[in-house]
């Protein structure tokens, strides 16, 4: 060997080796296989990949003996790959924004519409004429899955889309873009047409008050043995991942506000609908809070919603009265009469509607305006501070660390606020305040 030739076959096998891609198919012959390849860190193929595989060669039509194209068998092999790719969307946990960025529309039909078969949803039901509150968790839930999907696919089709650039020519490509885009168009069509149906099902998911359960890789297993070796437990209200009450009406109440805010355009007076639902969306955020890890809300796109309704949707006096002491406060910092949010603010210490998470989002959204160089609202987040602090103590919890540095410099105004709302302060705070020497400007 030519020492040219040795020093090529050197650097070719100290190159790093490049595991190769798993086959689809290699998931039929080893059960086991699945799992394993999900808790790779980088898996090869990814989740949204195998889903597009398992479907796609389930899907396939047939030819029989007449070289007739028949469509794809119900058969073994094909019930199993339909089970794989169930089973990574639930790796996945259901996420709709991940299911939605990564496949087709035609693609995730047929995921969902396999969800609700395997959930125990009979083919052809009217979805709208189904009690949520008596199904099982997850058949309600896979339900819920679907018409979510369902009205967000019509939102997201009015939004113009900008144009791939076209590479060279192929027929065999072409042709599939197009068989893909007429799928689409057929699907939309049926969306649109059982629309009324779907808002109706989400509006009455948020009068349930139970939690729910989504289909995890294990119920799915169960699902998938004998009816009589599963022993009930996919029937159980416990089986699946828990979906809290308060994750699925955040969810479904965003959903809906961009329902609702599309219907608009045609309809204005649907614009009100909208702003309900978006401002219920921010105050379930608040109640949740960041310890959520099944609702994934996009606060800047929720937060461009509101504002939007709030210059199409002007509130008025006799509207402002029926809104709820969340929404009340959000138009207060829209308009600027801090004095009113104050008093909300001084009232819910006797109620406790609003939740501690909102009011410590309220402080910092106006301590955010002060360091901007609007010097007025520092009287006005001394206020907040305070009301915040009575919370806390009336909840068991200490004295915030802004409380006691705004309090560093007291002035007349302060004090004089401690000792206006006296009646409504737990007597720890009210006893500073008088211990405080007097101020005269």
């Amino acid at each position: 060997m030519s020492a040219e030739a040795a020093d090529r076959e050197a650097a070719t096998s100290s190159r790093p080796c490049t595991p190769p891609q798993t086959c689809w198919f290699e998931f039929l012959l080893e059960e086991s296989l699945l799992e394993k390849h999900l808790r790779k860190p980088c898996p090869d193929p990814a989740p949204v990949q195998l889903i597009v595989q398992f479907l796609e060669q389930a899907s396939k039509p047939s030819v029989n003996e007449q070289n007739q194209v028949q469509p794809p068998p119900d058969n073994k092999r094909n019930r199993i790959l339909k089970l794989l790719a169930l089973k990574v969307a639930a790796h996945l946990k259901w996420d709709l924004d991940i299911l939605e960025k990564s496949l087709s529309v035609p693609v995730l039909n047929m995921l969902l519409n396999e969800l609700l078969c395997i959930s125990k949803v009979p083919p052809g039901t009217k979805h709208v004429d189904m009690d949520l509150a008596t199904l099982p968790p997850t058949t309600a839930m896979a339900i819920l899955l679907y018409n979510r999907w369902a009205i967000r696919t019509i939102v997201q089709s009015s939004f113009p889309v900008k144009q791939a650039k076209p590479g060279p020519p192929q027929l065999s490509v072409m042709n599939q873009m197009q068989q893909e885009k007429e799928l689409t168009e057929n699907i939309l069509k049926v969306l649109k047409e059982q629309a009324s149906d779907s808002i109706l099902v989400l509006e009455a998911a948020l009068k349930l008050n139970k939690d729910l359960y989504v289909h995890t890789m294990r119920t799915l297993d169960l699902l998938a043995v004998e009816p009589g070796m599963v022993n009930g437990e996919t029937e159980s209200s416990t089986a699946g991942l828990k979906i809290k009450t308060e994750e699925m009406q955040c969810q479904v109440c965003f959903d809906l506000g961009a329902a609702y805010f599309q219907q608009g355009s045609t309809n204005s007076a649907v614009y009100e609908n909208a702003r309900e639902k978006f401002f219920r969306t921010k105050e379930l955020i608040a109640e949740i809070g960041s310890l959520s890890l099944h609702c994934t809300i996009d606060e800047k796109r929720l937060a461009g919603y509101c504002q939007a309704c709030d210059v199409l949707v002007p509130s008025s006096d006799s509207t402002s009265q029926q809104l709820t002491p969340y929404s009340q406060v959000h138009i207060c910092l829209r308009s600027g009469n801090y004095q009113e949010a104050i008093n909300i603010f001084i009232e819910d210490n006797l109620t406790f509607s609003l939740p501690v998470q909102f009011r410590q989002s309220v402080l910092r959204e106006l301590f955010q305006k002060a360091q901007q160089g609007n010097e007025a609202l520092d009287e006005i987040c001394f206020k907040v501070c305070a009301c915040n602090t009575v919370r806390d103590i009336l909840e068991g919890r200490t004295i915030s660390v802004q409380f006691n540095q705004l309090f560093l410099r007291p002035n007349k105004e302060k004090i004089d606020f401690l000792l206006e709302v006296r009646h409504f302060f737990p007597p720890s705070i009210y006893n500073f305040a008088l211990s405080l020497p007097t101020v005269t400007s």
